[in-house]
């Protein structure tokens, strides 16, 4: 989870748009976001995307609450 999590925010922090295709403790994760913002965001097919611009504490504690 952590490794995810790491991961996902070091791609926020490039400026571009990035992608995420996995499995995260079980869960299938499909990701495509700009900055805080996940455009698209499904956890077994379910749509969890978000508000755009939250704040970076926020956006790590979606993240990791979305995997646990």
């Amino acid at each position: 989870m952590t490794d995810f999590v790491t991961e996902i925010n070091n791609k926020r922090k490039s400026g571009n748009w990035y992608t995420y295709l996995g499995n995260v403790n079980g869960k299938a994760i499909r990701l495509k976001g700009y900055k805080t913002w996940l455009q698209v965001f499904t956890i077994n097919g379910i749509d969890n995307s978000g508000c755009m611009d939250i704040s970076v504490k926020a956006f790590k504690e979606l993240l990791i609450q979305a995997v646990s």
